[in-house]
């Protein structure tokens, strides 16, 4: 724990005339915030005592609570009366009629409800009205006219007010540069005196790895409003809302005020006390605003608020692997802001540093009033509330204070709806437990609930100058190697300066790798063959050891790993941390997911090829290699031709982690005659390829026989419904498109969206505004989120880039770069039909089709209709749609109300169906990948059936039928679950009534249709002949050994996938070859407030 000291109390005095003091102030404290809290109680209005005890009630109504906030955000989403209607009745459906509410108000709530039924266009307009009449008191009219005349009500009542504009989400630079103009608008009214405005609000591009470009681009805009605020005397602070923005707002407003020609000009900035970085903040501050005053610059302000962020915060670190930036306890936060605030009234800082005391808490308000008195600073500390909450404490404080500046957010009418996030969170801020104003209403002096404020009140004031001060995020998280549970790796956390600090100096020292020729391919497999039967008797502890080895040598060379893919896989900083952290997900996760069932053995397969793609160049072999070897299998790794050196990079890791050289071969070979042989040669076992559809498709022209598990193409779609929040779907969307310039095959090349939304001007604003707003450049330049293609666009991806079909146009025309055949800008292309050429085509590249569909089922059918099922997502808050949705798209891996990309270790294990998996479809970072790369059979061969009956029952009652989630976050569902395949056909090449009865035993408990072909009823040639002809109506063609080329031929162009194993008496090894597996993730907070999803949605 670090704590700084100060100078508080008493000059010179001792410890016990510090004590002293601290118990006079404490004391005084608490004899003023009695005498505000009566007086506020004997000045309350009528209205206002009203909505006071509505306040309370709600306190005590988890339901209404829950129904208020979610009717707040989601009944309006839709500009269709019907559907807003239908979404209002099932909130109440859901929660229940609010007990808050009074007794008329219920009522009217009932016939309302009825009435919206049948006539929706008078009921919802009148709902919508009484919300915005309800919250006209928090958030103003941000219409001049309406603006001015509350400003000036205002200000004739004596309050100042500090004004902060809400609209539409900053998803790109023309929504920025609008913000930037409204600010500047505000400043030229004579009401206006006081404007807050966060960075974030007037740049769309922060990105914390190209640091110093993004600060010189805050800098630029901040400029701006200086020059138009400061010949007007006019004040402007500088707001902040999220712990990414701290450090580069301090630099900001520093730096540009630190300018000669700011050097005489006041302005503010926020420190949020549940932060413990505020506290060294606040310290710099001074420091520097000492410096500017002694050279004759004009004093500074500093706003100090408890934060109101928190939900968003916790969201973020779990999701990331971080700890949470806040304080984990309201009295920390508490002692942050007391030792704050006394640190801002001493006079030697008071002097130089003006301070603004925001809150609502009457202990709070009065410590304030009494330091600043003790101290003689009473001109440097100025009393801040929030606007139209308590109003009548508000009035008694400004009396009390000589003044009161009010925090008003202000919107648009038309931009109402994007001012739900604030009034959520106020919402919700005011109405939690721990905060002043869930207790005011109805608070007295003699009352339980105003002792207990008073002793969190000094119990904050006590530990002010021991609370904590080390940023929490450098803080050690938990040690993943040493947890008792799989825990995902923590990606780098680009706020932090050493981060940024370690990734210059790699990228600085980078070298080329000189990856070695390989040596002539019969000794390599000769090798390989060996060194299998060796590395298979190894123990699974001593395979498991040298995996967990691995993740830490990778943890180790993180830095250096990404240097290596930005400058050899074109990829940006931020895709390849994730790409790392993924990779050590891998080592960790397969390390202790080798299956140990009682009564099955296993038998490694023997030499696996790993053929990686190049657009995860680091991961997807890793994960691959690592699978294989954690089953006893010796590798092959042939990297993509493209990205060699940084598969050799990860093999030289791996075999400083101890993995043997000749476990593992790294054998890089053109994709010609060579790369033929390797693949066709009978002394590999196993081949694992991540690429084309095609690809896979050649591979088994070439060898039948192949055991071949391939993950292959997608063309994946994101649905948009009317009931979305719009401006979050757009974010996602973009990011879903256009990461690593598109080059996923997960990324979203569908938008398929609701007409409504579809037909939205500013949806498509949104969309081509996010879009056309990212970077284009080179990989090296820090700034460019698109970057070059790996190699010059193919034939399909020129054609989806350069020419539009029927009905089409653009929204957003791709550009190529003069300089650089593979850089192109990101395309929009409207009016994609169904069944088009860029409907069904897998283009690979940055370019998005959006398609208009007149309602979800449509949406959901042209989803469906594509030869792929990789990624699949929707975006809307309604639970029904998000029912009707999960129940009927098909793909392996489902998004709901987030990005459909970036797939992590566990969470969301990774693989698709249809024409997007070839192999036994386990999937990538999940529980049954590495079992893939064994034989499992019977330990012994007398197993009575009844005991194989128990077996499967058992495992179908206890595993398969259920949904499982072990990453158990708050934030986010992430389902791993099992449903029935299309169909499996066995071939008996002999008669066994044991292996008959368990595969009908099989087909019986997971619902998956089967049909037994005997090779005594039926021959080869007849059986292929049937596959070609009614093959496709299944999905596994399932054999015990390998059967003829004539078989295996049919089976392919059938699309069945091939699985050869014995049908053991293991319920937990047999069962999952009957079944899909796909992953659902679902975003389970809105703007952080977490929100369990209904039984019906949880079980569908």
């Amino acid at each position: 724990m670090i704590v700084e000291k100060f100078h508080h109390g008493p000059p010179g005095g001792s410890v016990q005339d510090h004590e002293m003091f601290d118990s006079a102030i404490a004391n005084r404290t608490i004899d003023l915030a009695k005498q505000l809290l009566v007086a506020a109680n004997d000045n309350i209005r009528k209205s206002e005592k009203i909505q006071s005890e509505q306040l309370a009630r709600m306190m005590n109504d988890g339901a209404g609570k829950a129904f208020t906030l979610a009717m707040v955000d989601e009944t309006f989403r839709s500009a269709n009366l019907r559907l807003q209607a239908q979404r209002w009745r099932g909130l109440l459906r859901k929660f229940g009629f609010p007990q808050y509410f009074s007794w008329t108000d219920r009522l009217l709530m009932r016939t309302a409800s009825a009435l919206s039924v049948i006539a929706p266009q008078l009921v919802m307009p009148l709902i919508a009205a009484r919300m915005r009449a309800d919250s006209a008191n928090v958030i103003l009219n941000g219409e001049m006219e309406s603006l001015r005349r509350h400003l000036k009500l205002r200000i004739s009542q004596g309050f100042s007010i500090n004004l902060n504009h809400l609209g539409e989400a900053v998803l790109g630079e023309a929504e920025a540069q609008n913000r930037l103009r409204i600010a500047l608008d505000y400043l030229k009214q004579a009401e206006v005196t006081y404007l807050s405005v966060k960075i974030s609000a007037i740049f769309s591009q922060i990105n914390l790895t190209a640091y110093e470009h993004t600060l010189q681009a805050v800098k630029d805009r901040l400029r701006v409003i200086y020059r138009a605020s400061a010949p007007q005397g006019k004040f402007v602070n500088l707001d902040m809302e999220e712990y990414r923005d701290l450090r580069l707002t301090l630099d900001a407003f520093q730096q540009v005020l630190s300018e000669p020609e700011f050097q005489h000009y006041s302005a503010g900035i926020v420190l949020q006390a549940y932060i413990p970085d505020s506290w060294s903040a606040l310290q710099e501050l001074a420091a520097w605003a000492k410096e500017r005053a002694a050279a004759g610059g004009a004093i500074v302000k500093v706003r100090l608020v408890k934060g109101a962020n928190l939900a968003m915060e916790d969201v973020e670190a779990e999701l990331h692997g971080w700890h949470s930036a806040p304080y984990r306890t309201k009295v920390e936060t508490d002692a942050n802001y007391r030792r704050m605030l006394e640190f801002c009234v001493q006079p030697e800082n008071a002097a130089v540093l003006r301070v603004g005391v925001a809150s609502h808490n009457l202990f709070d308000v009065a410590l304030a009033l009494t330091l600043r008195e003790e101290f003689g600073t009473t001109d440097s500390v100025e009393i801040e509330m929030l606007e139209g909450m308590a109003n009548h404490q508000a009035r008694v404080v400004k009396q009390q204070a000589g003044g009161l500046l009010l925090y008003a957010p202000a919107v648009q009418p038309k931009d109402f709806q994007s001012a739900m996030a604030y009034l959520v969170r106020r919402l919700d801020e005011n109405t939690s437990p721990q905060n002043f104003l869930h207790d005011l209403f109805g608070l007295t002096p003699d009352s339980p609930q105003w002792r207990e404020q008073e002793r969190r009140f000094l119990e904050g004031w006590e530990h002010r100058l021991d609370v904590a001060t080390l940023s929490r995020r450098q803080l050690p998280v938990v040690d993943p190697n040493r947890a008792a549970h799989f825990l995902n790796e923590a990606d780098s956390d680009w706020t932090q300066a050493t981060t940024r600090r370690h990734v210059d100096a790699a990228i600085a020292n980078w070298t080329p790798a000189m990856p070695p020729q390989p040596v002539e391919l019969d000794t390599t497999l000769d090798r390989a063959v060996s060194a299998a039967q060796r590395w298979s008797s190894e123990s699974v502890a001593q395979r498991a050891e040298v995996l967990h080895h691995a993740a830490q040598v990778m943890q180790q060379r993180r830095f250096e790993s990404i240097a290596e893919m930005q400058q050899t896989a074109k990829k940006t900083i931020l895709e390849a941390d994730s790409e790392i952290s993924e990779a050590i997900d891998f080592a960790r996760y397969y390390a202790e997911h080798f299956p140990n069932q009682p009564g099955i053995v296993s038998q490694s397969l023997g030499v696996v090829v790993i053929t990686p793609p190049w657009n995860f160049p680091y991961a997807i072999p890793c994960g691959g290699v690592l699978a294989a070897l954690m089953a006893g299998n010796a590798v092959i790794l042939k990297p993509a031709p493209e990205t060699t050196d940084i598969a050799w990079r990860l093999v030289e890791q791996l075999w400083e982690a101890g993995v043997p050289r000749d476990v593992l071969q790294f054998y890089p070979c053109a994709d010609g005659e060579t790369g033929k042989r390797l693949i066709t040669d009978p002394r590999v076992n196993v081949v694992v390829l991540t690429g084309a559809y095609q690809t896979a498709r050649l591979f088994q022209t070439w060898r039948p026989s192949l055991r071949l598990y391939a993950e292959t193409s997608g063309k994946n779609a994101l649905v948009i419904t009317a009931q979305s929040d719009r401006e979050l779907a757009v974010k996602d969307l973009v990011r879903s498109a256009f990461g690593h310039s598109g080059q996923k095959c997960s990324a979203a090349s569908l938008a398929i969206v609701e007409a409504e939304v579809y037909d939205d001007p500013i949806f498509q604003r949104q969309l081509h505004d996010a879009a056309a707003s990212l970077q284009v450049g080179a990989a090296t330049d820090r700034t460019s989120v698109i970057t070059p293609l790996i190699r010059a666009p193919e034939p399909a991806l020129l054609r989806a880039l350069t020419q539009l079909d029927a009905g089409e146009s653009w929204l957003l025309e791709p550009q190529s770069s003069p300089d650089d055949p593979c850089l192109w800008s990101p395309g929009i292309r409207l009016g994609v039909r169904p069944g088009s050429w860029f409907h069904k085509t897998e283009c690979f590249g940055p370019v998005l089709g959006v398609m208009r569909a007149e309602n979800l089922a449509q949406a959901i059918a042209w989803q469906n209709d594509v030869d792929f099922g990789l990624t699949a997502g929707i975006h809307s808050l309604d639970e029904k749609e998000q029912l009707q949705w999960r129940k009927s798209v098909q793909a392996g891996n489902l998004y709901i109300n987030r990005p459909i990309t970036g797939a992590i270790v566990q969470r969301q294990p990774f693989g698709g169906w249809k024409k997007s998996s070839i192999g036994p479809g386990a999937k990538a970072g999940g529980p049954n990948y590495v079992s893939l790369f064994a034989r499992w059979s019977d330990a012994s061969s007398d197993v009575a059936q009844s005991a194989v009956e128990q077996s499967y029952r058992t495992a179908w009652d206890e595993y398969f039928s259920l949904e499982h989630d072990p990453s158990h976050l708050a934030c986010e569902s992430n389902v791993f679950r099992y449903l029935p395949a299309r169909g499996v056909i066995l071939r008996l090449t002999s008669e066994d009534p044991a292996v008959r009865e368990r595969a009908e035993l099989a087909s019986q408990l997971t619902g998956t249709p089967l049909q037994v072909s005997m090779a005594s009823e039926e021959s080869d040639t007849d059986f292929a002949a049937r596959l070609a002809r009614e093959g496709s109506q299944f999905e596994f063609l399932r054999t015990i050994g390998t059967p003829d080329d004539v078989v295996l031929v049919a089976a392919h162009e059938a699309d069945l996938n091939w699985i050869d194993a014995p049908l053991t008496a293991s319920g937990y090894v047999e069962l999952r070859y009957w079944l899909r597996e796909q992953a659902i993730t679902r975003t389970l907070h809105r703007y952080g407030q977490i929100s369990e999803p209904s039984r019906t949605l949880a079980e569908a």
